[in-house]
């Protein structure tokens, strides 16, 4: 009866820990991942505002993780990203980050309020660096995917949505079993 309990106790804790390790932050890409990175072009220092128009693949949005890159040093400088639904024309989102808080070449991640009921919306993003200077090449810029010889393309970032992921939750639990198996059939094996 003991080693019953054990065995129950041990895949409740299993269980529960993939269960806890599983509410992720879910990214859905805006660009196309098959693409080179280093086939990725830059911006320079932002001036005016980036558009990018995607659907979202979530019933609903946290966050927008979009690639930035630091040009030189303004001390006081800010990225400003606001999101408008392209039904109603409103903007349901705004998010900003101030130069110190982002990570130079890396994908930096905007929060906002949760936007609800966002499944097969059309959105608009807009990205703003409004105390850049171009001119002394001071600000932040960001990464995009050219669309063949045309300047425009498209930005690299990604959609963020926090909450539990099936898929997460499987390969988790069906490792930890794995490691758990293995090493039981180790210990019995060289003992």
């Amino acid at each position: 009866m003991k080693k019953i309990m054990k065995w129950v106790i041990g895949i409740a804790v299993i269980i529960m820990f993939s269960f806890l390790y599983a509410h992720i932050a879910k990214t859905h890409i805006l660009y196309d991942n098959r693409i080179d990175t280093s086939k990725y072009m830059g911006t320079g220092v932002l001036s005016g505002k980036i558009e990018q128009k995607f659907v979202s693949e979530e019933d609903y949005l946290d966050g927008i993780t979009i690639k930035c890159s630091i040009q030189g040093a303004p001390a006081d400088s800010t990225v400003k990203i606001s999101l408008k639904d392209d039904e109603t024309g409103k903007i349901v989102a705004k998010s900003k980050l101030k130069l110190k808080d982002i990570k130079n070449s890396k994908f930096n991640v905007f929060r906002f309020d949760r936007i609800s009921e966002c499944k097969g919306k059309t959105y608009t993003l807009y990205v703003e660096n409004p105390d850049g200077d171009v001119e002394k090449t001071l600000g932040v810029g960001f990464s995009y995917e050219p669309n063949g010889n045309n300047v425009d393309g498209t930005l690299i970032a990604k959609t963020v949505t926090n909450r539990f992921d099936m898929e997460t939750f499987c390969v988790v639990l069906l490792f930890v079993l794995y490691i758990v198996f293995f090493v039981k059939f180790l210990y019995r094996l060289f003992k």
